[in-house]
């Protein structure tokens, strides 16, 4: 059986229509305050924050009902949504702040923003204001989920919930040059290794050495780091992790 989706319940900024056809003295569009009530006509403030349109609907026909009319119907819609925002940043199309409708995968949030911009990097990250079990404090609890799920609609079935701030990453590059296949600039991956990138970059040229080195800025300062690809693949030296802007600079062998 599918997931229930609960329905939309109304909160502090939503503004609501409500309409009655015998009566257009009282219709018109309210704005739910940030104490939860609505300002109705005859009745003063009416709480509405928590409840569904349905619901809203029929608590201002019972009081109307109770001192003013008799049989009145009242209808009442959400005109437009203010109470759940979402905050969507990075690199998508469109980042700002949108409005939950209703329940809403990462996906379709980040689908709403335009999408993914081509610069756009491997990882998505939802930041969350939770309440910590043990403490009882909050806490920015931070989710990560790999940016090629926005694309195929896998985002492990996570949930937007208002307030969240959603991320998206920026490509990170690295710099392969000198004796390699194919020199270039190239996305840098998860955990990925020196070994890695020369792979990515067609691996090793005719004449290339197997010493190579990592040009790293580091702090404004920069580290030149050297490696023997030879004693890699003995197990003998770690094949080490490359960082973003890496220069990795694969020499000419001397004969």
């Amino acid at each position: 059986m599918g997931r229930q989706v609960a329905p939309y319940t109304v909160g502090a900024g939503d503004i609501l229509h409500i309409q009655s056809f015998q009566h257009d003295e009282i219709s018109g569009d309210f704005m739910v305050e940030d104490d939860g009530s609505i300002t109705f006509p005859l009745l003063g403030k009416v709480p509405v924050a928590g409840l569904t349109a349905t619901a809203v609907a029929a608590k201002i026909e019972r009081l109307l009902e109770k001192d003013y009319y008799v049989d009145v119907q009242v209808q009442t819609e959400i005109k437009r949504y203010r109470s759940r925002p979402v905050t969507v940043l990075g690199e998508v199309q469109n980042p700002g702040t949108y409005y939950l409708e209703g329940p809403a995968t990462l996906a379709q949030i980040v689908a709403e923003a335009g999408g993914l911009k081509s610069s756009a990097g491997t990882t998505v990250e939802v930041r969350r204001q939770e309440r910590d079990p043990e403490s009882g404090d909050m806490v920015q609890r931070v989710y990560t989920f790999p940016a090629d799920h926005m694309v195929s609609g896998r985002d492990s079935d996570i949930e937007i919930r208002a307030g969240d701030i959603v991320w998206v990453s920026t490509k990170q590059l690295c710099f392969v040059t000198g004796e390699v296949a194919h020199p270039g600039q190239y996305e840098l991956h998860p955990e990925m290794t020196l070994m890695q990138a020369i792979t990515q970059a067609g691996g090793l040229g005719k004449f290339a050495s197997q010493e190579v080195e990592i040009h790293r800025g580091t702090g404004g300062e920069k580290t030149i780091l050297r490696f023997d690809l030879g004693k890699i693949r003995k197990g003998k030296q770690r094949d080490p992790l490359i960082q973003a802007d890496d220069v990795i600079i694969v020499r000419r062998r001397f004969f």
